[in-house]
């Protein structure tokens, strides 16, 4: 599945803008948990070209298993690409990735709001260590890559969003335990 978002870094007041014009989208507020692992005979390093994830999130009673590839266009995310398996047993899945030689590399822990409309998914996320962001994911119908980032920066700029965020919380993370080992 071919998924186009944008990310901002955001502070309580947007929270409440956002919330206040999408209160009648409200679908769901959850706790997503998010494990990333990496294989054990090579790393999923950034390069210009994108990077690779394999993630487990456990997001309330729903489990599962993420192939994710993110691709990048001059250094810049474009978009990514998912493969999701359902899983029943997240423990046992764990176990079994570390068994074979996958360590884990790092975890992510946030509150999730989601709202829903015709054409997007907007989600304002409180991410342990990072803080406030809102994502403004395409939902309508697939096309031109470059239109639907334009659609997502309208949609945004109607919160009064104008800075994306052009690294994800893998990133930022990745950044900042890179900074506390310095």
């Amino acid at each position: 599945m071919k998924e186009i978002e944008l990310l901002f870094k955001i502070d309580e007041e947007i929270v409440k803008k956002v919330r206040s014009k999408l209160k009648d989208l409200k679908v769901n507020k959850s706790r997503e948990v998010d494990v990333y692992f990496y294989p054990p005979d090579k790393d999923f390093l950034i390069s210009e070209n994108g990077r690779e994830n394999l993630r487990v999130r456990q997001s309330g009673s729903k489990k599962e298993l993420t192939y994710k590839k993110v691709i990048y266009n001059k250094g810049t995310y474009s978009h990514s690409i998912e493969k999701n398996v359902d899983v029943s047993n997240i423990e046992d899945l764990m176990d079994i990735l570390e068994d074979v030689g996958f360590r884990k590399y790092i975890t992510i822990d946030k509150e999730r709001e989601i709202f829903k409309d015709k054409n997007f998914i907007t989600t304002i996320d409180n991410v342990k260590n990072l803080g406030l962001f809102i994502e403004i994911e395409w939902a309508g119908n697939d096309g031109d890559e470059k239109e639907i980032q334009k659609l997502c920066f309208k949609k945004a700029q109607e919160f009064g969003l104008k800075t994306i965020q052009d690294k994800g919380y893998l990133r930022l993370l990745e950044e900042q335990n890179n900074k506390r080992s310095s």
